[in-house]
């Protein structure tokens, strides 16, 4: 992941950890100081899920979980 910004604010925080305890999340989690989103794939279907706070409003988190999806999409087009 390339992308330095989310939701018009810089990114502070790209996590496949949990801070707490070291644990993998199975995912990634990226953190901006208005909101984050996780991205991890589904047990049961052939799918990414997306999960999304704006700590601000509904049209922010719009943002966030549009520019959430293109970067997931990126991430999964980008040879490994």
């Amino acid at each position: 992941m390339k992308e330095a910004q989310l939701g018009g604010e810089p990114i502070t925080d790209k996590l496949t950890r949990a801070p707490g305890n070291g644990a993998p999340i199975g995912g990634l989690k990226v953190v901006a100081a208005s909101g984050w989103f996780a991205a991890r794939p589904s047990g049961t279907e052939d799918i990414y899920k997306i999960y999304a706070e704006s700590f601000r409003d509904q049209a922010h988190l719009d943002t966030i979980v549009g520019e959430a999806q293109a970067i997931v999409g990126n991430a999964l087009r980008e040879p490994a």
